[in-house]
């Protein structure tokens, strides 16, 4: 049994020599902190200095990025309100100029109307005109030619009444100058 005893009491030693709170373990837990600190404020300074600097000057270059991306925006939007505002006031513009132009072609579209008004106004009154001489001209002509034909029809009729008192040629030109005054006097009651 002694054995056994003394394995029992070796087994107990071993238990408190392995406790997680026994002197050895604290100096270990202790070591362990020490190393674990030295490491992160190694790998700290590292990070810091290396590491940390190139990622800050990724950020920072992609924050000028950005910002000048931002800029490039607010430029652009400026200039699609200004191009906005210009086009909004071309297409006023070309609105206006159309309606102008309307207006002008309206007006020279009434003036030319105006223009062949007058014209077919005159033409019509140039060719009544014409009408009318050419009406004066016919009754002269044909005034003319009753005028011979009465004249040798009451030289005639006058001849079988009269007889061989008067002459022929005298009778003739009696005839004739009271037929022309008798004629003049029915022209001048047409032409009134």
């Amino acid at each position: 049994m002694t054995n056994m005893y003394q394995m029992m009491l070796l087994a107990e030693e071993t238990v408190e020599e392995s406790s997680l709170f026994s002197a050895d373990q604290m100096g270990g837990y202790a070591a362990t902190i020490l190393i674990t600190i030295i490491n992160v404020a190694i790998a700290y300074i590292f990070i810091k200095h290396v590491i940390f600097k190139k990622i800050l000057k990724i950020i920072k270059n992609r924050e000028e990025l950005i910002a000048s991306q931002l800029d490039e925006a607010e430029k652009s939007k400026a200039e699609a309100a200004e191009n906005a505002e210009t086009s909004k006031q071309a297409i006023d513009d070309a609105r206006a100029e159309a309606s102008q132009i309307l207006e002008e072609a309206r007006i020279d579209a009434n003036q030319q109307a105006e223009i062949i008004r007058k014209k077919a106004t005159d033409e019509a009154a140039e060719i009544i005109a014409r009408a009318e001489n050419e009406v004066v001209r016919m009754k002269k002509v044909s005034i003319e030619q009753m005028k011979d034909e009465i004249s040798d029809l009451a030289v005639e009729v006058a001849g079988r009444v009269i007889g061989d008192v008067v002459e022929h040629d005298k009778l003739k030109d009696l005839a004739v100058k009271h037929t022309e005054e008798l004629i003049e006097e029915e022209v001048d009651n047409l032409e009134q």
